[in-house]
């Protein structure tokens, strides 16, 4: 299965799919949220169990999946440079 990204106006593409420069500056931005702090919540507001945290570092990375844009530049410049 593709992993998919969503774009800030909601439309949906698969990463494999985002231009190089799109995908370069999605990473740089995951990475500057991710020091910044970024809030996930569970569940949903009708749920018991709702819950907020913000959350840092390698956390906010994984909870934004980081190594799925990553490994996608990965793979690209191997491509590229034939290795």
């Amino acid at each position: 299965m593709k992993e998919k990204h969503i774009t800030r106006d909601g439309t949906e593409m698969d990463i494999s799919e985002m231009s190089d420069s799109h995908l370069i500056n999605t990473i740089k931005l995951i990475e500057k949220k991710a020091k910044e702090g970024v809030t996930i919540e569970y569940g949903s507001l009708d749920d018991p169990y709702y819950d907020r945290d913000l959350v840092f570092g390698h956390a906010a990375l994984m909870a934004l999946r980081y190594c799925s844009y990553v490994s996608e530049l990965v793979k690209r410049f191997a491509e590229q440079t034939g290795g």
